[in-house]
């Protein structure tokens, strides 16, 4: 069985962006990759008309946020595991690519300088984690059509025997 993503690079390409994802990924000293160019490669269309170096380039701006792409749905899948979902899943819902932009995103902006506690990246990420322990814990349903009982399993009633019943309060006021 194949498995499903996600969240893919044209998703990512719509949102946040291709020229913000190429400066995300460059490295150091690295020009980023001409997002024009990362679009062509995407959609398979005509990339001819620039360098073998610049093709380079995007390639292994593809390959990096792929690797970003891949880290996140194994952080999304360590939170499904752990609720007893059957990976990979058949369908996936909108909420969970939703989530993967926000951890993709969270992960390739890792070497941002900012004021964390304003940081709406940060934020952003921070908050689907908190509901992705909830759906750990059986409190937030993705609206998978699955069998799987609440977390924890049937409610039980427990405590001591009852000593009033119908049979202790037959005798009772005659």
């Amino acid at each position: 069985m194949m498995n499903i993503t996600y969240i893919t690079l044209l998703n990512l390409s719509e949102r946040p962006g291709l020229t913000e994802l190429a400066q995300l990924v460059a490295q150091d000293g690295e020009i980023p990759a001409d997002a024009k160019l990362l679009d062509a490669i995407i959609n398979s269309n005509d990339i001819s008309s620039w360098t073998s170096d610049e093709i380079t380039n995007a390639n292994r701006a593809i390959s990096r946020i792929n690797e970003s792409i891949d880290d996140a749905e194994a952080e999304i899948n360590g939170f499904l595991r752990q609720r007893g979902h059957k990976l990979p899943l058949i369908t996936v819902p909108r909420l969970l690519t939703e989530w993967a932009r926000i951890i993709v995103r969270y992960k390739l902006h890792r070497n941002r300088v900012s004021d964390e506690k304003n940081d709406p990246i940060v934020r952003d990420y921070k908050q689907v984690l908190a509901f992705l322990k909830l759906v750990a814990e059986g409190k937030y349903s993705l609206g998978i059509d699955d069998k799987l009982p609440p977390a924890g399993g049937v409610p039980r009633q427990t405590g001591p025997t009852r000593i009033f019943d119908m049979g202790t309060l037959r005798d009772y006021g005659r």
